[in-house]
Order: C-alpha cells, then structure tokens, then sequence
C-alpha cells in the first residue's frame, strides 16, 4: 500500500447564489441521459424553489430511508442500476449513501447538500452505521465526487441546530487533528497543506456569532470553510487527517445513549472540550468555553442529556477500547479510569 495518498474531490464545485438554477446545464455537461434524484422526504418539500419549475417532475425521485446502512446501500445500488447520474440531496448520511452507490455503480454522482453540517459531499469516505446507529465502517470510495453544487441561502436558512453542527464539526478538524500534524511533519508540503487548512478552520469559525446573520462574502467564506477546507485536510494529510478524541466521544455518545438526539457536529463539539481538557490544554479550554455559548454549543455532558454516573462508565470504557486506533495513536495505552476522570469534568 502507498505510504500516503493525497485524494482530491470533487470535480467541479460551486458556491453561490442560484446555482441549483443551473443544474440542467451541469446534466448537459455531463452528457447523462438518464440521471436520477435521490432525496428524502423532507428535503422534497423545499428544494422546489430554488431549483428550475419543473425539476423534480422532470426526472425520477428515488426516497432515502434516512440513515447510512449497509441495507440502504444495496437497497438503493439494485434500485438505481439503471441510471447514468445521481443527483443526491440532503444531509450528511444521504451524501454518504449516494458516494457508496455511485461508486459501486460508477456512474455520475452531483452532491447538493442542504445543510452545512459537515463535508460529507465532498469526501471520498462515507460512515456507515449499524440499525442502532453505532458506527460499523469507514468506506473508502474509489472515485471522487464529480460535483458538488451549493445554494448559500437555502444552507443559510437550514434549521439553526445544523448551522450549530457545521460550526462543531469543522472546529474539530482543528481541536482534534493538530495533534497530528505536529510541526516535526511540516518538511512535508502536503502536511504544510493540510495544517494550513486546519487553523484557517480554526480561523474562520470562532470569528462567527450568528451565521443567519453572514451575507456575500462572509456567507460564501463561512460555507467554503465547512466544506471546502475542512475536506481538504482529508485529502491532503491522509491517515494524518484523522480524527482523534473528540470524534471517539461522538460515536460513544452514539452507542451508549441511543438514537441521536442531537446533530452530528453538536455531540463532536463537546468532543472538542473533552480532548482538549484531556490534554490539559488550559488555553485552548478557555477559547472553547468562551466561544461555544456564543453559537449555543454545547459545554457541558448535561447539555447534551448525560445525567448519569452509569453512562459516564459505558462511555469511557467504548472510548477506551484498545482497537480504537483513533485514540490508540495519539492517546497510547489510555485507561478508562482516565477518561472518565476527564468526563467528570464536565458536568
């Protein structure tokens, strides 16, 4: 296997305003004949007006089920075996559907994500989870994304939790992987690369206290950084872009308390204070506490409905799994005994 693979996806993106207008030439572009919407029902209902009048009765409409399992992507690889074209709308667990079926498929795929959770569309990894939302597996697709089209307004105007999760999720890429583009891996240009792309995430989020609020630029700026950058670090640095503990703490979370009950970005977001304060990074702990209640992340394991002793011991002994690699590579031998002492600090 090649010691390091710099993966650069998509194709073709596009940032502004009545983009999604524009669809039919990008379908022209692509010379596809028959492509095919996959969306879920939510998503249906507002898409409408910012696409071209008659869009979505223009083509077929495929219903996602919601969640990225393995059931969905076979499901959804027999369904849409006939088409030449993908254009997938939706959230995070939709684009990374649509990625493992168009890969599998190999044909077109046009991501439109409607909220700036993540960078999901981007990517050529998707998470697959199990029924009970715990993750299974990290797929690597073989192919990039061939497009990735963005409405700024229908993304400004998403509900305010996920504007929230975009803010956690693109901090973490700082919080989380700069420990593992440390300055002894900057005589690499793709690493410089990659850490340049980690503290302009950094950068660019705490200057936001209202993203309703960015208009022009900032707003196209805001959205660049979710997507655009935050994706680049998992191009550019490889296994050195992975995340570390505060990505651990979102997929516990996941397995001991249940179905989410918050966005992706909101759980990794307290992920964020739980590494930094493992590390007994007082600095970083007090940027943390004074930006999040800006935004209305969250600070504490209450805010997220952890109440209870017993959950703090089913989460520190899920974090502190030996095959974590994750935390493995940067937390060596870390005990659940020391992960939960750090949990308490955040009652």
């Amino acid at each position: 296997m090649f010691k390091r693979t710099i993966r650069l996806s998509p194709g073709i993106y596009v940032n502004e305003p009545s983009a999604l207008k524009k669809l039919p030439e990008l379908i022209n572009e692509f010379t596809l004949k028959s492509p095919v919407i996959l969306t879920d029902q939510t998503v249906l209902k507002i898409i409408p007006q910012y696409l071209p009048a008659d869009f979505v009765t223009r083509y077929p409409v495929e219903i996602f089920n919601g969640s990225c399992e393995f059931a969905e992507i076979d499901r959804l690889t027999e369904q849409l075996r006939s088409y030449d074209g993908i254009i997938a709308f939706g959230g995070g667990q939709l684009m990374d559907t649509a990625k493992v079926v168009s890969d599998r498929l190999n044909n077109v795929l046009i991501n439109v994500q409607t909220v700036p959770s993540n960078c999901s569309a981007f990517t050529t990894k998707s998470i697959v989870y199990s029924p009970t939302h715990e993750m299974i597996a990290s797929i690597r697709e073989k192919k990039p994304v061939d497009a990735v089209i963005l409405e700024p307004e229908l993304l400004k105007n998403a509900p305010l939790e996920y504007l929230r999760s975009g803010i956690g999720d693109t901090l973490a890429k700082y919080y989380e992987i700069r420990r593992r583009l440390t300055d002894d891996q900057m005589h690499s240009l793709s690493l410089s690369l990659a850490r340049d792309m980690i503290e302009r995430c950094r950068e660019e989020m705490l200057n936001v206290d209202n993203p309703r609020s960015l208009n022009g630029l900032d707003l196209q700026n805001f959205i660049d950084t979710i997507f655009l950058a935050a994706s680049l670090v998992d191009g550019f640095a490889d296994l050195d872009g992975r995340s570390v503990a505060a990505h651990t703490f979102y997929n516990a979370y996941v397995k001991v308390i249940g179905p989410q009950r918050f966005t992706h970005g909101e759980i990794v977001a307290l992920g964020n204070l739980f590494q930094v304060t493992l590390e007994n990074d007082t600095a970083l702990i007090n940027e943390i506490r004074a930006y999040y209640p800006r935004v209305g992340l969250p600070l504490s394991l209450a805010d997220l409905d952890i109440t209870q002793g017993e959950q703090l011991n089913s989460l520190a002994e899920y974090m502190a799994k030996p095959d974590n690699v994750r935390m493995q590579s940067i937390f060596p031998d870390i005990t659940a005994t020391t992960i939960r002492k750090t949990l308490t600090k955040l009652f």
